[in-house]
């Protein structure tokens, strides 16, 4: 008998795109209230200063102001551009056509296609089979959201279906065929340098704590005690951490990504009394195996929200690969993700030669160009789900940022009418929030309120 199991919500507590190191998780301040600043006695004092100090503000004209004036922003790009199509539907900008490195900004394009090509209610399924010496086949379909408490999930459905004992795990990797590992990665321990693959676990990213008195154990609840955090642990000094696996030295014919995905699965197969035995890696599975469950994850549409929402590069360059599958089938390739995203992007866009460059899909490489003509195309089409993006700065946007590179691609709201903005900086000097300022300001998003975008907003914001 088959299984279909369905994602069940369970968010990863820490953002998968941070490297902790001696990190203590609390909370900011609480805001102040109305009663911690006014009191019987204040009200009029506090009265006289705003007379004082808000009628200059009338009298004087203000730098601010003067910020606002169409070419106030040129003052703050070196090496740059922008973006904006107004309330009207005119658009205007600077340096509009020339190609830039977008960094992370780049997302919106892959999960712009990720939703075309795959569909929002698409799901990934990794599929579990038996063959006849008992050993327990695990054939990976590139899940970005294989994480610990799925695993757990599924290993509760294995021991419901009597499954005991496997004597080996056989990790299916046959769905990928990567020529490389991902271009613009540096091969950190930070998690945003992870490898992607068809069976990876939790991004490729161990949480792992180091007491102070040396003891090593596990950076999260959900996730047990692995050998590999013990090993790794004793790198580094007394804190909590989320390092890339693949940035450390291997033990053994696997690969450390391989390794961690064998640990777990172990660790959370015994959990619920399933013993086994070893591992191998296989290219493909042999005969004709029983197939006994099928993992489904949850939606493109989710898993594009936490994309956005965390940055998260492992995710990204998952629905990368994935969008290949259907024009060039298996085994996926960065060249196959390639040809599809140049096939998608003419398809929707008809570029201009130049306008936009895609070697993978997370904005780790500078070798990804884009413009931010061809960027406010992008955010055209991405309107339908501007929620997905996160909330920064009270609008729904997307940010950018590498060495010397700092963008922003994202939506304001005036009377009702959506209007796409792109900021995109390659300079040493970040002055991106400044000229939001000056932009949001022009558009004065926060005394014309859109009751559709403030339901959107606080939906969006209550899921963080």
């Amino acid at each position: 008998m088959i299984t279909n199991i369905l994602k069940k919500k369970s968010p990863n507590p820490w953002p998968t795109f941070l490297r902790y190191k001696g990190f203590n998780a609390g909370r900011s301040p609480l805001p102040f209230s109305r009663a911690q600043v006014t009191g019987p006695g204040l009200t009029p004092f506090i009265l006289m200063v705003l007379v004082l100090f808000t009628v200059p503000v009338f009298l004087f004209p203000l730098p601010a102001r003067a910020l606002m004036r169409s070419g106030s922003v040129r003052s703050y790009i070196q090496h740059g551009g922008y973006m904006l199509r107004t309330a009207r539907g005119t658009v205007e900008g600077l340096h509009a056509d020339t190609p830039f490195i977008p960094a992370s900004t780049i997302k919106l394009v892959t999960s712009l296609a990720a939703l075309d090509i795959l569909g929002p209610d698409y799901r990934f399924e990794t599929r579990f089979y038996l063959d006849t010496a008992g050993n327990l086949i695990i054939q990976g379909d590139g899940d970005p959201m294989l994480t610990s408490e799925e695993i757990a999930t599924i290993a509760g459905e294995l021991a419901q279906k009597g499954i005991a004992r496997v004597n080996d795990l056989i990790l299916d990797n046959s769905a990928f065929a990567l020529e490389r590992d991902v271009d613009g990665s540096e091969h950190s321990e930070r998690p945003y340098d992870a490898m992607i693959g068809p069976t990876a676990v939790n991004f490729n990213a161990m949480p792992i704590r180091v007491h102070p008195d040396g003891r090593i154990d596990s950076g999260e609840e959900q996730t047990p005690v692995l050998p590999m955090m013990k090993r790794i642990g004793k790198l580094f000094p007394p804190g909590l951490y989320r390092v890339n696996v693949g940035a450390f030295a291997t033990e053994g014919n696997l690969s450390n990504e391989s390794r961690y995905t064998k640990e777990l699965f172990e660790a959370l197969l015994r959990k619920q009394g399933i013993k086994v035995n070893g591992i191998t890696r296989l290219k493909k599975h042999p005969g004709k195996p029983l197939l006994i469950l099928v993992h489904k994850s949850d939606t493109v549409r989710n898993i594009v929200r936490e994309c956005l929402k965390f940055s998260n590069n492992f995710i990204a360059n998952e629905l990368f690969i994935a969008c290949a599958r259907k024009r060039y089938g298996l085994p996926l390739t960065w060249f196959k993700a390639q040809r599809t995203f140049n096939f998608f992007i003419h398809r929707t866009f008809h570029p201009s030669p130049g306008m936009i460059t895609m070697v993978e899909g997370s904005g780790l490489s500078r070798k990804n160009r884009i413009t931010p003509r061809m960027m406010l195309k992008v955010l055209d089409k991405f309107s339908p789900y501007a929620d997905l993006l996160p909330i920064k700065h009270n609008l729904f946007i997307k940010s950018g940022t590498l060495d010397g590179v700092y963008c922003y691609g994202g939506y304001f709201i005036h009377h009702g009418y959506t209007a796409p903005f792109v900021i995109m900086l390659n300079q040493k000097t970040n002055t991106r929030d400044q000229i939001l300022t000056i932009l949001k300001a022009r558009f004065n998003t926060t005394h014309t309120p859109n009751p559709v975008t403030e339901k959107m907003l606080l939906k969006a914001t209550s899921g963080m």
